[in-house]
């Protein structure tokens, strides 16, 4: 680290210690009128300021709920810090969650005011608060064209109008001064097995105690640079966002995820934070870059691959390479390896996955490339990572050594059970999952299974809990989606899947009953049952019920593709639970030629 890394007991303290030390220094750069342009700490802190006392206008005070739900822009980062530094405790919502989504953690975290990226924003709030029958003051960040509840909501421009009132400075700093590392600094919503959301209170303490293992882990200093692309309403992108107020790096905002490409030779990042699903599709445009070459070229690529396979694998394995692997080495990478690197800007040190396991397969690509990924593992009640691979300690296939002071043990059926300064305390206003995820002395069960290597990596095996998660880090409750695709009359049973997977299919069986009487109606001619389930007219009619699903859900959540079953799930044939739940690990494995066809 350098000497502008800053430390306290409290983001606040941090922050205070940032505007003192460095307040010249870039806070972030974005791209305003086509260029990429730096706004220092000290323009920073006017906005704040000027948060701060609109917050007072308002009545709004520590210990208060407000919201963001916003795709991730400086705006974001800006009033998280105004709360953080304020007292206030920021609520993140997706800027795809559904109103009803919004609707509920509004309602349930009592919030006082939501910051709303734009115009759908503001039209979604208005639904949302229709459904709790109440409505609560919206700050837009950018221009909106419609009202809500017949009122313009307030502008970001003016409700964070820059102040240099050095009283309302020192009052700010006061307040700053007061919170306590136990205090909440945010509520971060996680949906539940039954899609009901749970509010994981994280404390400063918690915040604190992840960014600095993360800091040490990585050896982050005022030389590197951050590209921020990852929802801020993720606890990994969150995170990120906060590195830079401690470590003092550079932070800036990609576009949009369309643009990452672009905005990365732009930017030229040193560390890249993210999800597997973004290396996955840089990984086949590699592929189908490729594809389209010459012969030869490909022969090279393929040679250069198994090249620098070879060298990564040695690496993890803390052996030497062996001089004529590395001549060779040399040769792939001048040829190829160099070239993929530049699709990262060419300044890549490190680059950071989670929020969904990676392809070990695809992680040794990348470290052949040159281009180290560190894999790592967390949850939203663990603050983000608790473990992960270091740059020069890494294993593939496994999501690395303990980070902090975190410690794990194994209960009987191998779930992984954890304690440590980033551990969360409690749900919000949930004492019975609190009690749930809790051992009677203090371990918090994270619902994977999970096993130690021989060289002390962690190694996730199985997954306990029934959620999916995408490889784009999204968790999604299969039985929520199962029973609106059980509410058509013509769908019997449905499985869903998605975990580890770029996006959602479904497996279906038919109300045989119903079925033949919409074949009756449309005069079908068939001659069995099975033959009937393979015309195209019903195809087309289970591809209209499945959009009428996909309208109640998030776009995450939607269904891309689905199957049709050959017969009904049972419980004779142990897809059944006796009480007619679905045994999801049996068909599965049953059904697996399907859902392989599906992706």
């Amino acid at each position: 680290m350098t000497s502008t890394t800053v430390d306290g007991k409290t983001i606040s303290e941090i922050y205070l210690k940032r505007i003192q030390l460095t307040p010249k220094n870039t806070a972030y750069s974005a791209k305003i009128d086509g260029t990429y342009k730096s706004v220092t700490w000290e323009t920073v802190h006017a906005q704040i300021l000027g948060i701060y006392h609109s917050y007072r206008k308002l009545g709004i005070q520590a210990g208060d709920r407000v919201a963001i739900l916003s795709n991730t822009r400086p705006e974001w980062l800006v009033a998280d810090l105004a709360n953080l530094c304020t007292g206030v405790i920021t609520i993140p919502i997706y800027q795809s969650n559904t109103a009803e989504d919004v609707a509920y953690l509004i309602d349930h975290s009592e919030a006082k005011l939501v910051f709303a990226e734009d115009e759908a924003m503001i039209k979604k709030l208005e639904t949302a608060f229709s459904l709790i029958k109440r409505s609560i003051p919206v700050v837009s960040f950018s221009d909106p064209v419609s009202t809500i509840n017949g009122s313009a909501p307030i502008l970001f421009s003016e409700f964070a109008v820059p102040s240099k009132n050095k009283t309302i400075d020192g009052e700010f700093r006061k307040n700053a001064e007061s919170i306590l590392p136990d205090n909440i600094a945010s509520i971060v919503y996680t949906s539940g097995t039954t899609g009901q959301p749970k509010g994981v209170v994280l404390s400063h303490y918690n915040f604190l105690g992840e960014l600095r293992a993360i800091i040490q882990n990585f050896s982050f200093s005022a030389d590197d640079t951050t590209l921020a692309f990852l929802p801020f309403a993720h606890i990994l992108g969150r995170v990120e966002s906060l590195i830079p107020l401690m470590a003092g790096t550079n932070l800036a905002f990609a576009e949009n995820i369309n643009t990452l490409p672009q905005n990365l030779i732009e930017i030229k990042p040193t560390v890249l934070v993210s999800v597997p699903r973004i290396y996955e599709k840089i990984f086949a445009k590699i592929q189908s870059e490729v594809a389209s070459k010459p012969k030869f070229n490909q022969l090279i690529f393929n040679w250069a691959v198994e090249i620098g396979r070879k060298v990564a694998r040695l690496k993890s394995e803390l052996q030497s390479i062996p001089i004529p692997l590395a001549l060779k080495y040399k040769i792939a990478d001048q040829l190829v390896f160099s070239k993929i690197r530049e699709k990262f800007g060419g300044n890549i040190r490190i680059t950071v996955s989670g929020g969904a396991p990676l392809s070990a397969t695809l992680c040794e690509f990348y470290h052949a490339a040159g281009i180290k990924i560190i894999e790592g593992y967390g949850l939203t009640e663990t603050t983000a990572a608790i473990a992960v691979n270091r740059p020069d300690d890494f294993s593939f296939g496994t999501v690395g050594k303990s980070m902090g002071n975190i410690e794990f043990r194994f209960a009987p059926d191998g779930e992984i059970q954890t304690r440590g300064d980033m551990v969360f305390r409690e749900y919000y206003k949930n004492q019975a999952a609190t009690a749930e995820v809790f051992t009677d002395d203090g371990w918090f069960c994270t619902g994977d299974i999970g096993e130690m290597t021989q060289r002390g990596f962690l190694k996730i095996t199985d997954r306990k809990k029934e959620l999916i998660k995408t490889s784009g880090g999204k968790y999604i409750a299969p039985q929520k989606l199962e029973n609106l695709l059980k509410g058509s009359r013509f769908i019997s049973q449905a499985m869903v899947h998605g975990d580890r997977e770029k996006y959602v299919v479904a497996l279906l069986t038919l109300n045989e009953a119903e079925i033949k009487k919409w074949g009756t109606t449309e005069s079908i001619a068939y001659d069995s049952f099975e033959s009937l389930t393979k015309n195209p007219q019903l195809q087309t009619l289970l591809e209209k019920e499945i959009e009428t699903v996909n309208t109640q859900l998030a776009n995450y959540e939607t269904i891309k593709k689905f199957r049709i079953l050959p017969r009904d799930f049972t419980i004779e044939a142990g897809e059944l639970t006796p009480s007619m739940k679905l045994k999801r690990k049996v068909c599965t494995e049953r059904y697996k030629d399907y859902i392989q066809s599906l992706y």
